[in-house]
């Protein structure tokens, strides 16, 4: 019985530091939201009517619902937000060691814009040596073909970037991938 109140001490401690967390990681997110729909560094931002989100959706999105509404979506040199009624998703493309190593935009109708990301962990150990785990993610972003010069200058945007640091880019690729000299990730 001595042991009930230690064993409920602890359990509030974890309760206590998960809310916490758990309270930070929302913030955090509210404030990028905010920032992004203020305009505040957006590099484009498109509206998909009805027609066109349905497609995205059955294409693209498929973890939202589409009942006949507009979509929306904003990207930022560090941030990717799609949003509609149904439900929004926030895609971080920098930070914690992630760099966008691939940007491209076709141009012609029903051609995505495409983005992929770059990151690595490395596990330190004091026993036996590190472990580094690289990781990659592809996004595909439908573009109506009405937004076409922003999709081109979001693509434009990210791709000076790489090839202004390519050491970023070669940072995040394992060393048994072979690597472009002019930051070509291939998609």
């Amino acid at each position: 019985m001595s042991d009930f109140p230690l064993i409920l001490v602890a359990a509030l401690l974890l309760v206590t530091i998960a809310g916490g967390y758990l309270y930070i990681r929302r913030r955090r997110r509210r404030a990028k939201i905010a920032e992004i729909l203020s305009g505040e560094n957006v590099l484009a931002h498109w509206t998909y009517a009805p027609d066109e989100w349905k497609k995205a959706v059955e294409e693209e999105f498929t973890w939202a619902k589409s009942k006949d509404t507009i979509g929306h979506v904003y990207i930022s040199p560090t941030t990717v937000y799609v949003k509609s009624e149904s439900g929004d998703r926030l895609i971080d493309l920098a930070g914690d060691g992630k760099v966008v190593t691939h940007a491209s935009y076709r141009g012609t109708e029903g051609s995505p814009l495409k983005i992929r990301v770059r990151w690595k962990i490395i596990k330190r150990y004091q026993d036996k040596p590190d472990e580094v785990k690289y990781f990659k993610e592809d996004y595909r972003i439908p573009v109506p073909l009405r937004y076409s010069e922003e999709a081109q200058r979001v693509a434009a945007f990210f791709t000076a970037r790489l090839q202004d640091n390519l050491a970023a880019y070669t940072n995040v690729v394992p060393e048994d991938e072979p690597i472009s000299l002019f930051g070509k990730d291939s998609f």
